[in-house]
């Protein structure tokens, strides 16, 4: 896409889309707004109807086209997630970002789109005026274009997210309270985390909290955390300010061999090997 060249960023109108056979995007994701007319959604291995009103997202490398398009319009909103500057913290504290933008997209082969947000004529309507000052900064170019452009997509996101947590079917719902639990994990990490706390902050049973998780990430809910305390403890690592015993702390592990073994499992490397690695891997990018 040429104008992601210039800002990982563009938005614009597709009428009359045609049949497009299974590719991939590595270097941007997609926002996909239908407004008009019908056709099928290919993955893989599954296709869905789409038809006006339905919403969803496309992330980086997901493969996927379309057929059987007639009359088929849409607005596609198309970015690069890592060259834009986007308020991640604050946009998970929205209720249905992590459903509409992580889970749902993951879970979209398993759950036949199911968990897809559908909006009104109303809203669609509402969708299109918010897209139209977007579509005319990244055309204009005008001074402060990218960080104008940045802040229309971060309100059409949110007013999506909001949308999509206000929606009362039974998968969507679902999703919703898992994001909620995600972020509520993401902030308590150094706390003592067990099956039984995760399935109550989700108001959910154990059964069903651990099927949520081996179909959205593959692992058991506490197989999850431990993941994401390791992912923590190498940013905090590379910040290097932090001592080893208090990275274990940090991220909920008292023990500070219990957690060089668990880092050298997850990584291949002892804390203080990665720590390391990465001061000197900055020093010659800075060379």
């Amino acid at each position: 896409m040429p104008g992601l060249k210039r800002f990982p960023l563009t938005a614009f109108p597709v009428e009359n889309h045609v049949a497009y056979k299974l590719h991939q995007h590595k270097d941007y994701a997609e926002l996909v707004i239908v407004t008009g007319g019908s056709g099928n959604h290919l993955l893989e291995h599954e296709s869905f109807p789409i038809a006006r009103g339905d919403v969803f997202f496309i992330p980086l490398g997901v493969t996927h086209g379309y057929s059987d398009c007639k009359d088929l319009c849409l607005i596609n909103i198309m970015f690069d997630p890592r060259g834009l500057q986007l308020p991640e913290a604050q946009l998970q504290q929205v209720p249905g970002y992590h459903a509409l933008f992580t889970l749902e997209p993951a879970l979209r082969a398993q759950q036949a789109f199911g968990g897809r947000l559908q909006v009104d004529d109303v809203a669609l309507n509402h969708l299109q005026e918010l897209v139209a000052p977007l579509n005319r900064e990244i055309l204009e170019c005008k001074p402060g274009y990218e960080v104008a452009s940045t802040a229309l997509l971060c309100g059409i996101m949110v007013e999506l997210a909001r949308r999509y947590s206000a929606l009362t079917a039974p998968m969507p719902q679902t999703l919703v309270r898992l994001s909620a639990l995600l972020e509520w994990l993401e902030k308590n990490l150094e706390k003592p985390i067990t099956v039984e706390l995760l399935a109550e902050k989700a108001h959910m049973s154990r059964s069903t909290l651990g099927r949520c998780f081996r179909e959205c990430f593959g692992v058991s809910p506490m197989s999850y955390v431990i993941e994401l305390r390791v992912r923590k403890a190498e940013q905090l690592l590379r910040d290097g300010a932090t001592q080893i015993r208090d990275v274990a702390q940090k991220v909920g592990i008292d023990d500070a061999n219990y957690f060089a073994r668990l880092f050298r499992k997850h990584t291949g490397l002892e804390p203080s090997a990665y720590r390391s690695r990465y001061r000197v891997s900055r020093i010659h990018s800075v060379a």
